[in-house]
């Protein structure tokens, strides 16, 4: 099973979540809990993966402000 890096950032209204081995693939979220379920439905459409095993990094300014 390939696992796939994934970045989240906090945007003005949303956090961005965007896997970083495939640019094309990326969503947003009111939370991060709902960026990262959003960015495995994205994965599993665009790369046609069932149920996608995800390695999630936090921006710097993210991880501080938490």
């Amino acid at each position: 099973m390939q696992t796939f890096t994934v970045t989240i950032a906090k945007g003005e209204k949303f956090y961005i979540a965007q896997c970083k081995e495939h640019s094309n693939c990326f969503t947003q979220g009111k939370t991060i809990e709902e960026a990262i379920h959003n960015i495995k439905e994205v994965i599993e459409l665009i790369l046609e993966i069932k149920k996608p095993k995800i390695k999630v990094v936090l921006k710097e300014a993210l991880v501080n402000a938490l």
